[in-house]
C-alpha cells in the first residue's frame, strides 16, 4: 500500500522534530546567576582578611585571567610578584596602598611601561566587587613582598579617604581627581573638579558663564534650565569637533555636576 505523501511529510516532520527535541535536551545546560557578594566583617584577623582575599583574587575577581604570580602563564598584565614592595615606588606621591587601590578602581590611569591598557574596572558589572572585597584583595597583594597595612576600616580616596603621601600626593592627585568623580568624592571636590574639564576641554572658548554673550549659548543658570540627564544628553550629542567625543564618562559626569550649580540667572 502506498503511503500518502501528505502522511510522510507529517512522520519526517515529528520525527525531525523529536529528534532535535532529544539533542537538545541531551545538552547540559548551565543556569547563571549574578556573581555573589562575599559578607566581610569588619572584625576580622588580619591572616582571615588575606585568606578571602587571595580567594576573591583567584575566583571572583578573575584577577589570575591575566595576572600572574611569578612569571609564568600568560603574562598579559604585569606579575605581580612582589607587588607588596614594589608599590610604592610605582607612582610618585602615593603610597603603596593608593597605588594599589588606583590599580584597582581606575586600572588605567597608570600602564606598567611595556604593557597596554586594558584591564576592566572590577568594581562595576560583569565582575562587580564591594568595596569591602577589594580591600580584602588590596591585603592579599600586600603580603605579595611586603606586610599587610590595612584593615577592613581603612578608607582610600575612592571611599571617602585621603592620601596618604602628604605634600607630594599633590600630583597624583591632579590624575586621580577626575577619574575618582564618578564614584561620588573627588579628590579635590565637584567645582574644581568640574572646572577642570571644562577647561581640558575648551568649553568656555564658545561658552561663557560669566560674560554672554558668547559664540554658543551661555552656561549662566543652565542648572536651572536643564536636569543632570538633560545635561549629560546634551554633552554626548554635542556637535562640533570639540574633542568630547574622547572625554570619558566619568570626565561628562562631572561637566554635568559642576553645570547643575550653575543656577544663576547670569
Amino acid at each position: 500500500m502506498k503511503i500518502p505523501i501528505t502522511l510522510q511529510l507529517v512522520v519526517l516532520t515529528v520525527a525531525t522534530t523529536a529528534f532535535y527535541t532529544m539533542v537538545g535536551q541531551s545538552v547540559p545546560q548551565k543556569e547563571v546567576h549574578p556573581p555573589e557578594i562575599i559578607e566581610i566583617a569588619e572584625d576580622i584577623s588580619t591572616e582571615e582578611m588575606v585568606e578571602i582575599g587571595r580567594e576573591i583574587f583567584e575566583g571572583k575577581g578573575i584577577c589570575v585571567t591575566c595576572h600572574t604570580i611569578g612569571k609564568s602563564g600568560a603574562l598579559r598584565f604585569p606579575d605581580l610578584d612582589g607587588i607588596g614592595a614594589s608599590a610604592s615606588s610605582r607612582r610618585p606621591g602615593l603610597s603603596a596602598v593608593d597605588y594599589l587601590a588606583e590599580s584597582l578602581y581606575e586600572p588605567n590611569i597608570f600602564i606598567v611601561d611595556g604593557y597596554s591598557p586594558g584591564m576592566p574596572v572590577i568594581n562595576k558589572p560583569p565582575i562587580g566587587l564591594t568595596d569591602q572585597e577589594i580591600l580584602a584583595v588590596i591585603a592579599f597583594l600586600e603580603t605579595l613582598g611586603g606586610e599587610v597595612t590595612v584593615d577592613m576600616t581603612t578608607k582610600f580616596v575612592y571611599t571617602g579617604g585621603t592620601l596618604e603621601g602628604g605634600d607630594g600626593a599633590a600630583a597624583a592627585a591632579d590624575d586621580m581627581a577626575l577619574a575618582s568623580a564618578d564614584l561620588g568624592t573627588g579628590v579635590l571636590g565637584h567645582e574644581v573638579l568640574g572646572d577642570s574639564v571644562i577647561d581640558l576641554y575648551g568649553c568656555t572658548a564658545c561658552h561663557d558663564a560669566d560674560n554672554p554673550p558668547t559664540p554658543s549659548p551661555t552656561l549662566a543658570g543652565i542648572g536651572s534650565r536643564l536636569d543632570e540627564d538633560q545635561l549629560l544628553l546634551k554633552l554626548y550629542r554635542h556637535p562640533g569637533d570639540d574633542g568630547l567625543d574622547d572625554a570619558t564618562l566619568s570626565e561628562l559626569q562631572e561637566i554635568v555636576r559642576y553645570l547643575s550649580n550653575e543656577r544663576s540667572a547670569g
